[in-house]
């Protein structure tokens, strides 16, 4: 790909745009007007889509990116960049390309030296971590595990070797699967906290072990996105390292 800084003459521009993660009105107001006047708009799923769309109070066309619809996109993508035209393309939720499938859209951009610019704004991540009631000086993102059961497990024997505070997502439907991997590997004795619906009308915020979280999700009858975060290892007298204790009270 090119040095975007060396292109003399960029072609087009690509806007990636944030969007809320529960509460439309934490829609950055810069991806809102983007929504209004970029010349083609590229989101991931319909529903989405007319959500923020309908936020940004305009009614217009868009297309759609995802695994299933990719060629065709691109290649409107291409088309607008090569006329000079500028695109944006927003996530479901949060910001760009972080754990959704947006990353092509991007890379096509710098393919075709177009110049890149990034509305930040609401992510779940680092709003997790705001909330997050034991200290997290490092952190692994581990993101979206495998489905397959014996899979997802190897992978979280795998993470759990390491020191830092690991971060992960998942669908919301998996998150019980997730829980019952986590209580059955070397991460059980790490403490957990768990963000559902972050800023949403459900937000909740859980902490304790993977096994207590497992009980608790019990009572909750929607199937809510959600951060989980697993607290970093401490070290040993023997200068080894070793999980947190969950607290007795979570």
């Amino acid at each position: 790909m090119p040095d975007q800084k060396s292109e003399a003459r960029p072609c087009g521009t690509l806007l990636m745009l944030s969007s809320h993660i529960g509460n439309t009105e934490d829609m950055p107001l810069r991806s809102i007007r983007a929504l209004k006047e970029a010349d083609l708009v590229i989101f991931e799923e319909d529903r989405p889509a007319r959500r923020a769309l309908k936020s940004a109070k305009v009614h217009r066309e868009y297309l759609r990116f995802s695994e299933h619809v990719q060629k065709e996109t691109l290649e409107a993508l291409r088309n607008c960049l090569a006329k000079g035209g500028t695109a944006a393309y927003m996530s479901d939720q949060g910001c760009p390309v972080l754990a959704d499938p947006g990353f092509p859209v991007l890379a096509q951009a710098w393919e075709s030296g177009a110049t890149i610019q990034v509305v930040p704004g609401p992510s779940s991540l680092t709003a997790a971590l705001s909330a997050c009631p034991f200290r997290v000086t490092d952190f692994y993102y581990a993101g979206f595990l495998p489905r397959h059961a014996q899979k997802r497990l190897d992978k979280i024997n795998e993470i759990a070797k390491r020191q830092e505070a690991i971060i992960l997502m998942d669908t919301p439907y998996r998150l019980k699967d997730l829980l019952s991997s986590l209580d059955h590997s070397p991460a059980a004795g790490r403490k957990c906290f768990l963000a559902l619906d972050i800023s949403g009308p459900d937000e909740t915020w859980m902490t304790g072990s993977a096994a207590r979280l497992r009980k608790k999700i019990e009572t909750v009858e929607k199937k809510l996105n959600f951060v989980l975060i697993l607290s970093e290892l401490q070290k040993t007298p023997s200068g080894g390292r070793k999980a947190r204790k969950p607290d007795k009270k979570a």
